[in-house]
């Protein structure tokens, strides 16, 4: 069941892409036309990964996931704007290794996020993107020992991000294929709800302070560092990078707390039409051009 969840949300991502509104014409560009880039691809590293609910254990092991990502650019006023929508999708397999037995915990993630930058160009080849972002995570922690034969004990978690800072500095360097563009995504949340529906908490709380999450950067933070670097190809770019994420919360007395690194490949791609026609006429200018 969780596969085709995945599966169906890959593909949703990619045809809100294919067929978003676009520029009407590929032979004219105007000042308000919409530049898109879609990039996608896998995800592989190490976790490690402790939730009180289940166990007082730190676990750790290897994941794999599935990414998407879909930039807009958008001129207002005569200034660059660029809208962001980021899907991942990730499954990791941990453990714990006593002297009786290994026990294994399987963590599941589901993201969407939602960013808007404002481009502050530090010079011609550098963009420096500053803005904020919204979203949501989905989290399902399985544990997966002999103590609990038919009846592994699973724990929920769901976080609505309102309020988050995020960063994208830029740098671009003119090639003969077009350019080879050099990222690093910084994001931190800084406020929003969080819910673990196995303690019978309910969106629906009497006091929603108690599921307010804000940063206090102590006891409550979460953060990701994305480096990306896109290398064109003779009919495609190569997206190469890599990924580290740190959360902590305390909420309902539940210690939720993981440290996430993984490396990125993928390929990127430029569009200009809702036909989702790959951009390689010299004329036309694509992102950060």
């Amino acid at each position: 069941m969780e596969r085709i969840v995945c599966v169906l949300s890959f593909c949703l991502a990619f045809l809100t892409t294919v067929f978003a509104k676009d520029a009407d014409s590929l032979s004219v560009k105007t000042d308000n036309e919409l530049t898109k880039n879609f990039a996608l691809g896998m995800s592989f590293g190490s976790k490690t990964h402790h939730v009180s609910h289940l166990s007082p254990l730190l676990y750790s092991g290897n994941g794999i996931g599935l990414w998407a990502e879909r930039i807009n650019k958008k001129n207002w006023r005569n200034k660059d704007f660029y809208s962001l929508t980021n899907f991942r999708f990730d499954r990791s397999s941990l453990s714990y290794l006593t002297l009786t037995e290994q026990n294994i915990m399987a963590v599941s993630n589901l993201e969407l996020d939602y960013h808007l930058y404002y481009d502050w160009k530090l010079a011609s080849n550098f963009h420096l993107l500053c803005g904020g972002y919204i979203g949501g995570e989905f989290e399902k922690n399985e544990m997966q020992s002999s103590l609990w034969i038919g009846n592994n004990p699973n724990f929920y978690s769901i976080e609505l991000n309102l309020l988050g800072l995020s960063l994208r500095p830029t740098l671009c360097i003119q090639t003969n294929r077009r350019l080879i563009k050099i990222s690093n995504q910084f994001d931190l949340r800084l406020g929003g709800f969080v819910f673990y529906p196995t303690t019978n908490q309910s969106f629906l709380c009497d006091d929603l302070k108690d599921v307010i999450d804000f940063n206090s950067f102590s006891e409550k933070f979460h953060f990701s560092d994305k480096l990306t670097v896109d290398l064109p190809l003779r009919k495609t770019t190569l997206r190469l990078g890599m990924l580290v994420e740190r959360s902590k919360s305390m909420i309902f007395n539940v210690d939720n707390r993981s440290l996430n690194v993984q490396g990125i490949v993928g390929f990127s791609f430029d569009y200009l039409t809702s036909s989702g026609r790959l951009n390689r006429k010299k004329q036309l200018k694509t992102i950060f051009e």
